[in-house]
C-alpha cells in the first residue's frame, strides 16, 4: 500500500466520527517533543487563519500536488476532512439534535450548559514531533518507516456529535472508504466508550482495519464541547505504541 494513500485513508477514518460537524480546520501547533505539552488553542487557530489569508491568492489548480514516492505520479495532498459541508440552517440542526438526544434518554449535557474552552492539550510520546507535511499530525522521527502517526483536529460546536453511536461510526467510515477509494475495508470496532473529559461528554473509540497487507489500529478520542476536538492515535502492526497512546490520552485536558 502507497504511504500516501495510507495516509488519505487515515484522515478519511479521523473525520468519520465527525458526521455533521460542518467546515472544520486542522489546528496548527508549536508542539515539541518529548516532555512538551502540545498547546492547541481554537481560538488562536481562527486568528491566525483570518490573517493568513488576507491578500492570499488561491493556488492554481493543480499546484497543492506532491511526487510520488515509487515512480514520480503526482497525487493530491490529502484534506483534513473528506466530508461535505451540511446544507441545514445550524440553529435547526442543533434543535433536531436535541429533541432526538431527549428522545433516545442521551447526554444532553452539551446542549444545556456547554462551557466555553479556549482550546484543548496533550503530552506527545517523546518519539513524535510535528509533521512538515500535515498540519495537526505528528509522526515520528523514522517516519514513514515507522508509520505510527497522532492527528489533532478542533471544529466548532456541534450538538449532532452527541448522537454518534458505534454502529454510526462504523458505518461512516467503511462509506468514507468506498467513496473516496472505491475499496470495500470493514472497519472492526474494538470498544466504543461514552466518557468525560474535564466534565464535557467525550468518545474513546479504538477500531482496526485492513489495508492490503497492513492492518491498522487506532485510537480516537472526541470531546464533543462548544467545539468539538478530535485526537487520533494511529499503528500499524509492524510498531506497537499502544501503551505510549494511551499514556498521551492520559493527559488530554481542555483549557478554559
Amino acid at each position: 500500500m502507497h504511504r500516501k494513500k495510507w495516509k488519505c485513508l487515515l484522515l478519511a477514518l479521523c473525520a468519520a466520527a465527525l458526521v455533521g460537524c460542518g467546515d472544520g480546520e486542522a489546528v496548527h501547533t508549536s508542539a515539541e517533543p518529548a516532555e512538551t505539552e502540545a498547546m492547541l488553542s481554537a481560538d488562536e487557530a481562527d486568528e491566525a487563519s483570518a490573517a493568513d489569508g488576507e491578500g492570499e491568492a488561491p493556488a492554481a489548480e493543480g499546484e497543492d500536488r506532491e511526487t510520488s514516492e515509487t515512480d514520480g505520479s503526482t497525487e493530491p495532498v490529502p484534506e483534513a476532512s473528506f466530508m461535505a459541508p451540511v446544507e441545514m440552517d445550524e440553529n435547526l440542526k442543533n434543535q433536531l439534535a436535541e429533541e432526538m438526544l431527549e428522545e433516545n434518554e442521551m447526554d444532553t449535557s452539551v446542549v444545556e450548559s456547554a462551557p466555553v474552552t479556549k482550546g484543548c492539550s496533550f503530552t506527545l510520546p517523546e518519539a513524535f514531533s510535528e509533521s512538515e507535511d500535515i498540519e495537526g499530525m505528528y509522526v515520528t522521527r523514522r517516519y514513514p518507516i515507522d508509520a505510527s502517526t497522532i492527528y489533532y483536529v478542533a471544529l466548532g460546536r456541534d450538538v449532532a456529535l452527541q448522537l454518534m453511536t458505534e454502529e454510526t461510526f462504523k458505518a461512516q467510515a467503511e462509506e468514507n472508504f468506498r467513496k473516496e477509494y472505491g475499496e470495500e475495508i470493514e472497519v472492526t470496532i474494538d470498544s466504543f466508550e461514552s466518557i468525560r473529559i474535564d466534565g464535557c461528554p467525550a468518545f474513546r473509540i479504538l477500531c482496526h482495519y485492513q489495508v492490503g497487507d497492513t492492518q491498522i489500529s487506532q485510537l480516537e478520542y472526541a470531546i464533543n464541547a462548544d467545539k468539538s476536538y478530535v485526537i487520533t492515535y494511529s499503528q500499524t502492526s509492524d510498531y506497537d505504541r499502544m501503551e505510549e497512546y494511551e499514556a498521551s490520552a492520559e493527559t488530554i485536558h481542555l483549557e478554559f
